[in-house]
């Protein structure tokens, strides 16, 4: 049985994780593994370059962000105090929109490299989106919203906390009904990128590798792993492994579902963008040929306009045109 990695950042997580999206998505083709998601932290920056090299490699990839969670104050600025993480992943092309517009919230309102979402945030964003909660405390309060779309998240990276942790979310995780769903949290496509992760920590805290004590990780866990390591690793919850193949199953949105739309122009009122770049067009034409258009021009003005229709691009002729 092979699984699904559902909590992956990458070096656009800026000094905090140490691989490229690519590299993370050929590690995990190599690997055997159906599908990748890319989670990066308060951000979309790197799925470009993921969605690319899943499509060459032909392995499914899931779009997604970890969100930093906390509170507001009175003028809506982010609270000191502590924060949560939820991952939300897009099922949907309403949900990567939500998606973008909470992140576009947290860090309009942030300090450049930081971002902050409010939880009923969170909440207004759910259309579209599956929650994968790693914090007790946040379960109750995105349960009601997310409905069926929210897991707990039991992530297993051999810390030497985990354990208490893990009992934490899978005791709320029961109480609230809601499913738990494995992982590790993924900083880097293999172990041997580990060392570079540490320096990345350093730089970003502003200290030194002998000084740097906890702010490190404690080990080199956090890279992609195979099924079978996997599955060693939970071996005690094969149901919460099998379940990331439920959750990627669920996330049926595809980057190549976007593509440009130009701005709305102006035209007439009760007149389509196709409508009115056909009157402008045929206007010119006559000021240049007179009423009677030769049946050459005629020809290639349908040819032209009809191309303009396929390619959607009318848009672009008009906003030239104004």
């Amino acid at each position: 049985m092979s699984y699904v990695p559902l909590w992956v950042k990458s070096n656009f997580s800026f000094l905090i994780c140490a691989s490229h999206p690519s590299e993370l998505v050929e590690r995990a083709h190599e690997l055997g593994l159906p599908a990748v998601a890319l989670t990066d932290r308060d951000g979309v920056h790197g799925i470009v370059q993921a969605h690319v090299a899943a499509r060459e490699v032909g392995i499914r990839f899931l779009v997604g962000s970890e969100v930093t969670v906390g509170r507001l104050d009175a003028s809506g600025a982010p609270a000191k105090g502590d924060t949560s993480r939820v991952v939300l992943l897009a099922t949907t092309r309403e949900g990567y929109g939500n998606l973008c517009r909470l992140i576009s919230k947290g860090r309009l309102r942030s300090e450049k490299g930081s971002s902050t979402v409010s939880t009923e945030e969170v909440r207004g964003a759910a259309p579209g989106l599956l929650a994968l909660c790693p914090d007790p405390p946040l379960l109750p309060e995105l349960a009601d919203a997310y409905e069926r779309r929210l897991y707990a998240l039991c992530a297993r990276n051999r810390h030497f906390d985990s354990e208490p942790v893990e009992e934490r979310v899978r005791l709320e995780a029961k109480r609230v009904g809601v499913p738990t769903v494995a992982t590790n949290e993924v900083l880097y496509h293999t172990s041997a990128r580990a060392p570079l992760q540490d320096v990345l920590t350093c730089i970003r805290h502003g200290t030194t590798l002998a000084a740097a004590g906890r702010l490190l990780c404690p080990n080199a866990e956090h890279g992609l792993v195979s099924p079978h390591a996997m599955r060693e690793l939970f071996v005690d919850d094969p149901l919460s492994l099998a379940r990331t193949r439920e959750v990627a199953d669920r996330c049926t949105f595809s980057l190549s579902e976007i593509r440009y739309r130009y701005p709305a122009v102006v035209r007439p009122e009760g007149m389509s963008e196709r409508d009115w770049l056909r009157e402008l067009t045929y206007r010119g034409a006559k000021e240049r040929y007179g009423d009677a258009l030769p049946l050459g021009v005629r020809r290639q003005i349908e040819r032209e306009l009809g191309l303009i229709h396929e390619l959607d691009y009318g848009g672009y002729f008009l906003t030239m045109y104004e």
